[in-house]
């Protein structure tokens, strides 16, 4: 009996033993990050900053931007998202591909969303990045392009290819809750005017039904709407002789802000043990 007790305690020391090793072999890498106006490049006090694991959409930390930054804890080897929220702005994420650090120990993320101003050591284990990322602030009106939304010359139909761009969108949208947009395509010179204004609103029509149907974006939050050929990019009008890579340009889908909702008083945010501000 006395030998079955001191090997279950035996097991159980080696147990907390290798998870402590486990723990300390592990490398992190603290983010300090700034949240600034795409425009004017000033702090955004206040910003609403989560932290979710990518292989298991999990919060797994929080902070609000206080004097200056907030810092967050990534262990290498993880795949990281960070939403930054705050009122009147498009919400801003970023990506964290931390597994490309195996690949090149010299690298420190694979990252889209933020830049990377500086980055040093701290300890073996262990280092500091300071980032910034920018937000956009929200305009009745605003108008920006929907990358890769591409049309088959005289077709409507949605093709593979248009698939990301559709559902960068659909993220678009669903990150923002309270935005109402507009869906407008275009179409080059080609053909007449009534034409390209008939297959214009066609290739919009296509888009949102596309967002309707696979994003379950509510109908009334975004609106399709044909330009055909009267808003051109270049100078390919009627009669001049372009490239088809000119042509193509015109060949566009773009995104108007026509409304949204502000949220001055916010519920409560939930603030997680990432640490926000000056330390001194």
């Amino acid at each position: 009996m006395k030998a079955i007790s001191f090997l279950l305690l035996l097991m159980s020391f080696t147990r907390v033993f290798s998870q402590d090793v486990q723990s300390a072999s592990k490398s992190y890498f603290h983010l300090k990050l700034k949240v600034l106006d795409a425009e004017n490049h000033k702090s955004l006090e206040g910003t609403f900053l989560k932290l979710y694991t990518k292989n298991k959409p999990q919060r797994v930390d929080s902070s609000i931007v206080e004097n200056g930054y907030a810092i967050f804890k990534l262990e290498k080897g993880n795949e990281y998202e960070l939403l930054a929220q705050f009122d009147e702005y498009l919400t801003q994420r970023a990506s964290f591909n931390a597994a490309c650090y195996l690949q090149n120990p010299s690298k420190a993320f694979c990252v889209s969303g933020i830049d990377i101003e500086h980055i040093s050591k701290l300890s073996n284990q262990s280092s500091l990045i300071e980032a910034s990322m920018s937000m956009k602030k929200i305009n009745l009106n605003d108008v920006f392009g929907v990358e890769h939304i591409h049309y088959d010359f005289d077709k409507w139909e949605i093709r593979k290819d248009a698939w990301a761009g559709l559902n960068n969108l659909i993220q678009l949208l669903k990150d923002n809750p309270s935005i109402k947009v507009e869906l407008g395509s275009h179409t080059d010179s080609r053909s007449d005017e009534g034409y390209n204004m008939v297959l214009s609103q066609k290739r919009a029509d296509e888009a949102v039904n596309f967002i309707v149907n696979k994003g379950k974006i509510a109908q009334e939050r975004i609106i399709a709407k044909g330009y055909g050929e009267s808003q051109l990019l270049n100078h390919c009008k009627d009669g001049v002789n372009c490239s088809e890579k000119e042509h193509a340009l015109n060949r566009r889908t773009e995104i108007k802000v026509l409304g949204y909702q502000t949220n001055k008083k916010p519920s409560v945010l939930q603030r997680g043990t990432a640490i926000s501000g000056a330390r001194n």
